[in-house]
């Protein structure tokens, strides 16, 4: 008979998701993860299979709970030029902190891990497909308002946004500052003047 499992594996998935953000993948280790959850190794391998299986998991978990929180925003119907300002002025109140060292988990692995597994350049895909996505939609919104002007290319300037929030957090990983990464979101944002 199975013995019931002792800890929340949500709560855990979380856990592991800050220690892979404030680490890296490669630079964590499966004691490193036991020693944060206070979860056996063999608990984490019953759920996970493996580190690998625990990091993707967490990949996943932070997809949904961080990332789609910061863009929901921008993904909401009618959507514009407003909600993605408002987007990257959240990114630069995150980014600016000096908490905001640890980077975005997404972007981080996107260098890190993508370049060597299949699956979490999936993830990646994902993560900017979503991104340039919303951005398409608000920016489809701003031009039927007239907020943008007809010279912006819509699909370009939204994988152009796409990449501009990847490199805030580039930025805020190799410890920028708040001022330089200002700089950047302005001028990301001056793209979009009419």
């Amino acid at each position: 008979m199975a013995r019931p499992r002792s800890f929340d594996p949500a709560q855990t998935l979380t856990t592991a998701m800050k220690v892979f953000w404030e680490r890296g993948y490669f630079n964590t280790s499966i004691d490193d993860l036991v020693a944060a959850t206070g979860v056996s190794r063999y608990g984490l391998y019953d759920i996970y299979e493996n580190k690998r299986g625990l990091f993707l998991a967490a990949l996943d978990h932070y997809h949904e709970t961080i990332f789609r929180a910061l863009l929901e925003p921008v993904e909401k119907p009618g959507a514009s030029v407003g909600e993605i300002r408002q987007y990257f002025g959240v990114l630069l109140f995150y980014a600016g902190k000096s908490e905001g060292n640890i980077g975005c988990l997404m972007c981080n692995s996107a260098s890190e891990v993508a370049p060597f597994d299949a699956a979490v350049a999936e993830r990646v895909k994902r993560f900017r497909d979503i991104a340039g996505k919303a951005f398409r939609q608000a920016l489809t919104t701003a031009r039927a308002r007239g907020e943008i002007g007809e010279r912006i290319d819509i699909a370009r300037q939204a994988d152009f946004l796409a990449a501009a929030l990847q490199t805030v957090w580039v930025l805020a990983r190799s410890s920028a500052g708040r001022k330089a990464i200002s700089h950047h979101i302005a001028v990301t944002l001056s793209t979009l003047d009419k």
